[in-house]
């Protein structure tokens, strides 16, 4: 309101016809008769049922008129055939503008029409090229869109998967390492009894030993004295001995039970201990999405024929008899 007074009358300026509120009028819809905004130029596109109009910009105006005022010169048009003719006429048959000449030599039963005429129709056909060169252009556009998700989807996959097979290798490791300790606890545990069953049979075997140099050395000194009354004393000794079966000597054990020994596995490490990759019969299975209600709005609209997202997040829907948008936040 404040701009409106501090301007002379008559010099309020213009809203933008579709949202009513910016006044940066930048464009014109010649089918709509619409003086736009840029934002509402760019939404304006997006709508399937005005894609096909013709927006431009306010500064060229005057030159689409005059174009349209001071249309082609379609009858100086040279023939690409014949030398210094002109054509005359556009030839429905071969599609194309011909000469007198032309006529003559090759399209006499031909279907043939006024320059005007054909070169309307030829125009609408090269608008209809341009049409579908977008049209292409939006599929290729959608399709890149795509393989840029799939690709995004894929990486985030193949990270997960390749986790998913180290955190498998972790697992493995650790049970192995488990079993590894199981093993060696038990190959230690017999070592040490096998280590102890040795000393003690050498603890007892010297035991003897010293026990059987003491007889010895009482025998050799008897011996040596060669006194009757000892060596008939010792003999009684050592004959009672054997009576009680005392001067048995057992000699020193020397087998005991062996170490283990450790046997590999013969048998080869399986994939069903690790994994394996397979490969999906619908690779596309896993690139569904589910969509879900966020956010509801109410409308007095009895049927949205068209609903456009803008990155400003705002919701633009219309009614194709309403010919305004409204926007929603």
């Amino acid at each position: 309101m404040a701009l409106s007074k501090s301007l002379p009358s008559g010099q309020v300026p213009m809203l933008c016809q579709m949202c009513e509120e910016s006044s940066e009028i930048r464009w014109k819809c010649l089918l709509c008769d619409f003086l736009l905004c840029t934002k509402c130029q760019k939404l304006h596109k997006k709508v399937k049922s005005t894609d096909q109009h013709t927006i431009i910009d306010i500064k060229d105006i005057g030159t689409y008129q005059q174009e349209v005022s001071n249309p082609p010169d379609i009858n100086n048009a040279p023939c690409s055939v014949h030398n210094g003719q002109n054509c005359c006429l556009f030839c429905q048959t071969c599609e194309e503008v011909i000469c007198p000449l032309c006529i003559l030599h090759a399209h006499k039963t031909h279907k043939m029409i006024g320059l005007a005429e054909g070169y309307k129709s030829t125009l609408k056909a090269v608008k209809d090229f341009h049409t579908e060169v977008e049209e292409n252009i939006l599929q290729t556009v959608k399709g890149l869109s795509k393989l840029g998700l799939r690709e995004t989807y894929k990486k985030s996959k193949y990270e997960s998967e390749r986790q998913t097979i180290l955190d498998r290798e972790r697992v493995l490791k650790n049970e192995v390492e488990k079993h590894t300790q199981n093993i060696l606890t038990e190959f230690d545990h017999q070592r040490d009894f096998f280590k102890k069953s040795v000393q003690d049979e050498q603890n007892r075997s010297k035991n003897i030993k010293k026990d059987l140099e003491i007889r010895r050395e009482s025998l050799g000194h008897t011996l040596s004295q060669n006194k009757a009354y000892e060596v008939f004393s010792l003999f009684k000794q050592e004959r009672a001995l054997r009576a009680v079966g005392k001067q048995e000597v057992k000699q020193a054990i020397t087998k005991f039970k062996g170490l283990p020994k450790y046997v590999p596995g013969k048998q080869p490490f399986l994939e069903t201990q690790h994994g394996e990759l397979i490969e999906l019969k619908d690779e596309n299975e896993q690139d569904t999405f589910e969509f879900q209600v966020l956010q509801k709005f109410k409308t007095k609209l009895p049927i949205v024929d068209d609903a456009v997202w803008c990155e400003d997040a705002t919701l633009w829907i219309s009614y194709f008899f309403l010919k305004r948008y409204r926007r929603y936040n």
